[in-house]
Parts: C-alpha cells; structure tokens; sequence
C-alpha cells in the first residue's frame, strides 16, 4: 500500500467470520436512546468484512449489524486509541468466539459480556426454579421451602454481578470500558452520588445511552423543584461538564432544549438564565443558533418580574373591537383564566370582592380567556361570568400572549406599573389574593 494511502486511512475495523453467508453488515453507533448508521455497507471479500475511512470514528459504543434472516448484532467500543482492530469470530455464537487483536479494552468488553451473561443466565434459571415452586404453593415462600433457598442464591449471584462490575471498573480505570460501566447505573444513584460515577471528561459517554438516561433523571429528580433550584442544579451540571468541551456543548445544549420545549411555571425563567449565561455570550455559536436563541429568550423573558411586558391586541370577548391590552393604566391587574377551572373561580371571586377597593387605588382590571374554542363560545362563557372589568381574548391565537405571557396554567396573574413594567406575578388563587389584599384600599 502506498505510504499517502495508509497515512489518509485513519480507522479500519476487520471483521473475519466463520460460517458466513456474505450479507449487509451496517456500522452504527449509540446516541441517547437510539443508533444511527454510520456505515450502510462493509467492504467484504469472502468471509473477511470491513470498514474503513478517513478521519477518526469519534468515541462511543459502536453496532455491528450483520443483515440478514436472523440479524445478528454485536456491540464495540471505540475511543482515540482503539480506531484499528481485527475481530473473529463464528457467527453461530458470536460472543462466546469472539477474539479480538488491536484493542485490549474489546478483548476485555468481551470478556466482561461472556461472565455477565454466564452471572445473568444462571439467576434465570433460579429464577425459573423459583417460580414452579411458587405454582405449586399458591404464591406462597413457606421457611422451609427450597424456594427461600433460592432467593438466598438469587441474591449472591445478584452480589456477585455487582463485584464482577466494580472489579472490572477497578482493572481498567481510566480507559472507556471503565468510563462507560461507571456510568451505566449512575441514574440509579442518589442525584449527588451520580455525578461521582460520570467522568466529564470522557468524551464517548455522549455516544451511550448512559449519560442519556442520566440526565433523564438530573430533570427529572429536579423538576417539582423551584425555578431557583433547578437552575442551581443546572449549573452545577454544566461545570462539571466543562472538563471537555464536546461534553459541556452537549449537555448545556440538552438542558437548553428541555427547558425550551417544557412548560411549567417558572422554566421560563431557567431558559433565560441558561441562554443568558452559557450560549448568547458564547463568541463561537454559530449566528443562526443564536438568533434562534435570542429570539426565544427575548420571548421567554417578556413575563419576567421586572422586564417590560409586551404589548398584544387582542379582541374584547363581549363587545367584539380589540385593543392593545397594555393601552391607557396607571397600575394594571392582567389574570388568564379558564372556564370550568376552579382556582380561576376562587381568584375572580377575590378580585370580584375587592374591585371597588382596587379601583379606588386607580389598578385597572384585565382578564383574558384563555380557553382555545371559538369566538363564540368564548363570547358565551365570559356572559355567563358577568365581569365588572374588561375581558379579551384572542381566538385565532394571532397575538402569540401565551409565549409572551407565559400562560402555561391559569389563573396566573400579572401586576404591570405605568411604564408597562411587571412589578408583580402570581399563580394561583391564593397569591392572587395576597397580592390583592397588598395592593387594595
């Protein structure tokens, strides 16, 4: 081979099978909770198969996919020092042949897999055994049943998996295989625990469903908390990941994402403080990442305490002409509300019960109904309200309030001053009240 080819050439991956019939073998690797093909098609002659290419496979777990009646599969590891291997192997019962050279974490992977699925078929057969005991007794586990002694060896093999793992973590520290098996039951962890089981700087953890399902579980230990907290274990997350730049992208860039797309009361908030501190000041985002995000953000934060609330025209639910909600206050109360929603209910009655003290203090009362039908029945349903206030809503959804209001539950309401600041929020019928036994005279 010339010297210009084997220089260009910067992973191959052979593959030599026995009792092979020539077939699609497919290249793909993990990434979160799915794969996606790198390869579409191995080079093959006779039984030998390969891939090759310019340009390093970036680290992860790697699928070979042999196409065919059966569809065999086997996984790999790949990191900067394992972008050559040779793998063989009878594809009757891969794993138990499997031998591999140019990469002593593969030969271990392998070796791991072949004891976990010897610890894995032996607890299944207990757990078999368990079980015709069980039907023979109605369910029942009598002491001196043999099904106790079962449970007894199901929980040391159980025991014995556990060593196994942290045995083979222990031989291998600092490599991928000992990254990767760390990682694998973080989740399963205490929140502050499972960061001591990821190593940032291990770039192949992003191409695994590991570190997938932990973050899973970061949002989802987190996500009843206050907007305070999730934002504080958003940043501890986030420095922790800058280790390695390919990790603090991803997982800065995932939280972002959730954030975006999940709507509670406060995320508002987080997505502001995540666009704010980690992307619109990041001088190498590319423009149209960044005009998406501002534009986003800029929305997000027009709800928020202290910013100016945005301007929307919507139409007066009764009277039919529309207006700019924000036009002609001094101090102004906006509430969404829902029909049939029972907090809704308790906050008009609060505001109904305290109107003329409200309008003596010169606050001016706006409601919105928030429900998605038509004119018509909205019309209806305020009607039957019998507001003393003015009420508006937006049918079409053209005024685009719910983004910019962020009205993701109701009742919530807005206390904005004469220059069309927010000064106040509330959600709920009981801070709707506190705030109006504030501000009433």
């Amino acid at each position: 081979m010339p010297m210009a080819a084997a220089m260009a050439q910067d992973f191959k991956i052979t593959m030599k099978f026995s009792h092979y019939k020539p077939q699609k073998v497919r290249l793909t690797h993990f990434f979160e909770d799915k794969q996606y093909l790198d390869i579409d098609s191995a080079q093959q002659n006779g039984n030998t198969v390969w891939f090759e290419g310019e340009g390093e496979l970036y680290p992860g777990i790697y699928s070979i996919i042999l196409e065919g009646d059966d569809r065999q599969s086997f996984e790999i590891l790949v990191d900067h020092d394992n972008q050559f291997m040779t793998l063989k192997c009878d594809v009757q019962d891969i794993q138990k042949t499997m031998k591999v050279t140019g990469s002593e974490i593969n030969s271990r992977f392998f070796d791991y897999q072949r004891s976990m699925t010897d610890f894995h078929r032996r607890r299944a057969d207990l757990d078999s055994a368990k079980k015709k005991i069980l039907d023979t007794t109605g369910g029942r586990i009598p002491d001196s049943s043999k099904a106790k002694v079962y449970d007894d060896q199901i929980d040391k093999i159980t025991d014995q998996i556990k060593q196994f793992c942290a045995k083979t973590i222990a031989e291998n520290k600092g490599n991928f295989l000992a990254d990767m098996l760390d990682c694998m039951d973080a989740s399963d962890l205490p929140l502050e625990e499972m960061y001591e089981h990821i190593n940032f700087a291990q770039k192949g953890l992003i191409r695994t469903p590991f570190l997938y399902k932990a973050l899973f579980k970061h949002i989802a230990r987190g996500i009843e908390q206050s907007h305070y907290e999730i934002m504080r274990q958003s940043d501890m997350l986030i420095n922790r990941a800058k280790e390695d730049d390919d990790m603090y992208h991803y997982i800065s860039g995932y939280l972002l994402n959730f954030y975006r797309t999940f709507f509670k009361g406060g995320i508002n908030e987080v997505f502001v403080h995540l666009a704010d501190k980690y992307f619109l000041s990041d001088k190498d985002l590319p423009p149209q990442n960044r005009e998406m995000i501002q534009q986003q953000r800029d929305i997000y934060a027009s709800s928020i305490v202290g910013n100016l609330a945005h301007p929307v025209r919507m139409r007066k639910t009764v009277e039919g002409d529309s207006i700019n909600i924000l036009d002609d206050h001094d101090i102004l109360f906006v509430m969404f509300w829902s029909n049939g929603c029972g907090h809704c209910d308790a906050a008009e009655k609060v505001l109904m019960e305290n109107y003329d003290g409200l309008t003596k203090a010169d606050i001016k009362i706006i409601t919105v109904n928030n429900d998605k039908h038509s004119y018509e029945t909205l019309r209806a349903n305020t009607v039957k309200k019998d507001f003393p206030w003015l009420d508006v809503c937006d049918a079409e959804d053209t005024s685009r309030y719910r983004e910019y209001y962020y009205v993701v539950s109701t009742p919530i309401l807005y206390v904005i001053n004469s220059k069309n600041r927010i000064i106040q929020k509330a959600v709920g019928e009981d801070q709707i009240e506190e705030v109006v036994m504030q501000m009433k005279k």
